[in-house]
């Protein structure tokens, strides 16, 4: 087994971070404004990830780029003060060198972990910044479950036997086919 087929096992075999989807009360409110006032004043600093050992800094960039997208989704406000935890719980999937974005990082790794708020299931992609150390930039949430999300990718990329579609298969591209997040899709294949 390659590392990467490691990894992906690393994340089916791990359980979700479970949210009662109240973190957030007391804290900030649930607007995009409230939530980068709460990341810029508290949740500034260093946070180790279990699974890679290593130190991901939170810093004012990823309180800008969290609170610019998804602002009407209440969940992913909500999940906004779960970072630390999504930080030290996700599991490593792979590092991709900054070729597009305008940032002045050198690459981002990708961190994934399984979320469940309010009794709702997410797979939520964290994307760590990588120059003189790695820096939370941004994470999204799917409303997928992660098991689901990669048993769905497993189908899909096995060969097809035969010209008609099984069951699974369909199941699987039903499931795939809600996914917005395509970057998450490709970071989780195993060629």
């Amino acid at each position: 087994m390659d590392d990467k087929q490691q990894r992906i096992q690393r994340l089916k075999d791990s359980l979700p971070i479970i949210a009662t989807g109240n973190e957030h009360v007391g804290l900030y409110e649930l607007n995009n404004k409230s939530a980068e006032k709460y990341i810029r004043q508290y949740l500034r600093g260093n946070y180790i990830n279990k699974d890679t050992g290593d130190i991901i800094r939170i810093s004012r960039k990823g309180a800008e780029k969290v609170t610019r997208h998804d602002a009407e989704n209440t969940a992913h406000l909500q999940s906004i003060a779960l970072i630390p935890t999504m930080i030290r719980e996700a599991i490593y999937i792979t590092e991709e060198s900054n070729e597009k974005d305008k940032t002045d990082y050198e690459s981002f790794r990708y961190y994934v972990v399984g979320l469940k708020i309010n009794d709702e299931d997410y797979t939520a992609k964290l994307v760590i910044g990588v120059k003189n150390g790695e820096t939370y930039y941004d994470h999204a949430l799917t409303k997928i479950e992660k098991s689901n999300l990669l048993r769905s990718i497993d189908e899909i990329k096995r060969p097809f036997a035969s010209k008609e579609t099984s069951n699974d298969e369909s199941h699987a591209f039903d499931i795939l086919s809600e996914c917005k997040d395509k970057r998450l899709i490709s970071i989780l294949q195993i060629f």
